[in-house]
């Protein structure tokens, strides 16, 4: 049996928790050898088939009761406990990126331009590993309803979970999920202070409408890449003049189109950028001040704009007591010192949308070995992961719904 002695605080468990710590050992392998099979054969968004099949299958061996078809391609594995008590859930999202996967490990994807840069086959794998545990010690009291999902990357797929009953039947008490960081040592957990730990996702497009013409002649035009240059600049009062500094926004451009030629000024010229915000109330404003920025500007200046704004993923609310639960889970397991406090991200994650139905607690594990394959950012071509920090994220996961279910009366 190949164990993790090396790593020190995951040895600690072998007084404090004797019998988790033999079980992860024992199933660690098999853990690592999905997750390869998963990088190796990554889906895009709603294509999960493969994935979900495998996952399907592994939950119906070990005993759950299965659903597949949950938001499209999701699966649900529910365990119930001997009596009736909380229900508890675990997410993992299943979803890989439409690019390339340029890491020279054997276990790199077959698939070219789709891969697995965020993480996401850790997620599903590190899941499968709780779920195998739960399966072979059963539940005393309680329900667990663990959640594989679709869609994370383009921000629908808790969505699409939710609005096909996940969170019900039986109802779901809480929920909880994890996503690997490699700015975080193997051993180590991330979690906020803050009452939220992601960012709201929300994304625009500005069609600002001119009237073309010789670019040597631009007074008889209402040139639109000038207007488009004034409002992309304006844009980014609304973070500097119009948002409390201790309130986190970005408003980002990452797209400009217009024109065919130097020498003619184009009837039109398309914006398109993002806005990230923390706080509920902040992102309704900045929505606002966007629209009104981009029309007032355009308008004053003779032009025309259309605004087209989406909101797509709230911002991921922790609940105050489950991170309380959560630091003295990990404190039990590892001691305090492998918790790491760190600032809100502003990336979006869709994690949210659960966290706005029901109390949630989010946090990420450290998958930084120390080296540099496992030191790329997600979302970069070699992004990798230290598969060791797979027997924390399994031991995590695990303690913190047992612990949850053994605290909580019905």
């Amino acid at each position: 049996m190949e164990t993790y002695e090396a790593l020190s605080s995951f040895e600690n468990l072998k007084t404090s928790y004797p019998d988790l710590y033999n079980q992860i050992n024992s199933i660690i392998k098999e853990v690592i050898a999905l997750r390869r099979d998963f990088r190796k054969h990554p889906e895009l968004a709603f294509e999960e088939t493969r994935t979900a099949q495998i996952v399907a299958t592994k939950l119906r061996d070990w005993g759950y009761q299965v659903t597949e078809g949950v938001g499209k391609t999701g699966v649900v594995g529910i365990l119930k406990g001997e009596k009736e008590g909380p229900v508890v859930g675990l997410r993992a999202d299943m979803d890989a990126l439409p690019m390339m996967d340029e890491i020279t490990a054997d276990y790199r994807s077959l698939t070219d331009h789709v891969a697995h840069t965020c993480g996401h086959d850790a997620h599903t794998s590190i899941l499968l590993g709780v779920a195998k545990i739960f399966a072979e010690r059963g539940l005393k009291k309680g329900t667990l309803k663990l959640v594989f999902q679709p869609a994370e990357e383009i921000g629908e797929g808790a969505a699409a979970m939710i609005a096909d009953g996940v969170l019900e039947n039986p109802k779901v008490d809480m929920m909880a999920g994890l996503h690997v960081h490699p700015t975080i040592e193997t051993g180590q957990f991330g979690i906020t202070e803050t009452e939220f730990s992601c960012a709201a996702m929300d994304l625009f497009e500005l069609e600002i409408k001119g009237n073309g013409g010789h670019a040597a002649h631009p007074h008889r035009t209402i040139d639109p890449v000038a207007i488009a240059a004034q409002v992309i600049t304006a844009l980014q009062q609304i973070v500097s003049r119009n948002t409390d500094p201790l309130d986190s926004v970005v408003v980002s451009i990452g797209q400009i189109h217009g024109g065919t030629k130097s020498t003619i000024i184009p009837d039109s010229v398309t914006l398109s950028g993002t806005v990230r915000t923390l706080n509920p109330v902040t992102r309704e404003a900045v929505a606002k001040k966007v629209r009104s920025i981009a029309t007032t500007i355009t308008e004053g200046l003779g032009g025309e704009c259309d605004v087209n704004y989406r909101f797509v993923t709230p911002s991921i609310k922790i609940d105050k007591d489950l991170r309380g639960l959560f630091e003295e889970t990990i404190t039990e397991l590892f001691t305090s010192d492998a918790i790491v406090y760190k600032n809100p991200s502003m990336g979006g994650e869709d994690f949210a949308y659960y966290s706005h139905e029901i109390p949630a607690v989010f946090f990420n594990l450290g998958t930084n070995g120390g080296n540099a394959e496992t030191a790329y950012s997600n979302h970069n071509s070699r992004f990798d992961v230290d598969e060791q920090a797979f027997v924390y994220g399994i031991a995590a996961l695990f303690q913190l719904a047992s612990n949850y279910l053994e605290r909580t009366d019905e």
